[in-house]
């Protein structure tokens, strides 16, 4: 089953097709992949029958020479190129137009025009440009001409409360941007007054559930939630709006989006390839056709109740563990705080995966509760008991500490707020 969000109104095939016709004259990826189809006649539908012939994934990226168009190999255009790495782990090198910059403010304008644009004093914690993150949130901005102030606070505070706390006075924001934990771990350590100044928080990066966004705005109390899905080959592919009392379906502004069955038996989840859509005339710096990031949606009577990233996700055995299922869990819950996973994959040293969750109370332990969480746990997801409990393949850990404890032994980076750890990668 395929389910094709986004920008299918009569404009948007349009400027679909002009896309598919530039990136035939232009890139030889494409030229390769569309051969034998007649640009003038290929609609959305066609793209998503089609993702097993014409896709695009993070590995294609480092063939430059096929992947770059050539108004791009050439400087035909002015561009500046980012630097990620991602799902691969390595970096890639992106080309980035001023119609991407205009593109982006197109993305982004909804919330904008609605949530801040009326002077906010914006406090990003972002990487320092020039990261994808800060890139989109800089030049959608300026595109926009939005009435804002864009403060890069160094993300290196976050981990110094006396210096965290005298920028923040200084500046007084009324938005923070950061990643979704990040804006978590902010309430539960911001001092009342800073907090009630907050308006809008702007996440992303991380998979957000609605018990997590609950948690976050019950510490920001004058606060809305805007959660973005993004990535650097597409800026903000989609964002909803999150108050206490709503959370709005998924928006699907400048792309079209196909969901497809994972082939996993986890029929929620579906596989997300992304196209980016040019407006015609416009010459952004890669153009992508069903591009398989490798990030899941939770499709639940057929809206997208969740985006996972693809790093939220651990397999044991045959089965997957999905970050967002521990997350209602633990934020849902009235004793818990907060969780981090430590996995260690199946390898020929450990040929039976094991996945340790270290959930955070607060005050006395409650009794019982690692029996409780592992039983939840199995209650969401019959395939994880199976494994573990009956064939015995993988191993769950459930161990209850006090939140001071909650990241101890684990290591600590300006910026990053993991909650995966996989042992032989990050231990």
């Amino acid at each position: 089953m395929s389910l094709i969000l986004g920008r299918l109104d009569k404009n948007g095939v349009e400027d679909f097709r002009y896309t598919v016709e530039k990136a035939i004259e232009t890139t030889e990826l494409w030229r390769e992949k569309f051969s034998g189809l007649k640009p003038e006649e290929i609609k959305p539908e066609d793209i998503a029958s089609l993702t097993e012939r014409i896709n695009i994934t993070p590995h294609d990226l480092y063939k430059i020479d096929e992947v770059w168009p050539r108004y791009i190999k050439e400087g035909r255009v002015f561009y500046t190129v980012m630097r990620t790495s991602g799902t691969t782990g390595r970096p890639k090198r992106i080309p980035y137009t001023k119609d991407d910059r205009f593109r982006t403010g197109r993305q982004i304008e909804p919330w904008v025009r609605e949530y801040m644009d009326k002077g906010d004093r914006i406090a990003s914690f972002f990487p320092p440009l020039p990261s994808s993150s800060g890139m989109f949130a800089f030049g959608g901005f300026e595109a926009l001409d939005a009435k804002v102030a864009y403060y890069q606070v160094p993300i290196q505070y976050l981990m110094d409360r006396n210096l965290l706390l005298k920028e923040l006075r200084d500046i007084r924001p009324t938005a923070l941007f950061c990643l979704t934990a990040t804006a978590y771990n902010l309430g539960l350590i911001l001092p009342e007054d800073i907090k009630k100044d907050i308006q809008t928080i702007v996440v992303g990066g991380e998979t957000l559930t609605k018990e997590l966004a609950m948690a976050t705005l019950e510490l920001f109390e004058n606060a809305v939630i805007i959660d973005n899905f993004g990535s650097t080959e597409d800026a903000i592919t989609s964002y909803r709006v999150i108050t206490k009392k709503k959370m709005s379906e998924f928006h699907f502004t400048e792309s079209i989006v196909v969901l497809k069955d994972n082939g996993d038996n986890y029929s929620e989840y579906k596989r997300m390839y992304i196209t980016k859509v040019m407006r015609d005339g416009e010459l952004t710096g890669l153009p992508l056709f069903n591009y398989d990031i490798g990030d899941l949606a939770r499709v639940v009577d057929g809206k997208v109740k969740n985006i996972i990233r693809i790093k939220d996700v651990v397999s044991l055995a045959g089965a997957k563990l999905h970050i967002d299922q521990i997350m209602e869990i633990v934020y849902d819950h009235p004793d818990l705080l907060d969780f981090v996973i430590i996995y260690h994959p199946l390898s020929p040293e450990n040929p039976k995966p094991k996945a340790i969750i270290r959930i955070a109370y607060s005050g006395n332990k409650p009794a019982g509760i690692e029996d409780e969480v592992r039983e939840l746990i199995y209650e969401a997801n019959n395939p994880v008991r199976y494994e573990v409990e009956e064939s015995k393949q993988a191993g769950l850990i459930i161990e209850a500490v006090p939140l001071v404890k909650l990241r101890e032994g684990l290591p600590r980076k300006p910026g990053k707020t993991k909650r995966i750890y996989i042992a032989g990668k990050d231990l």
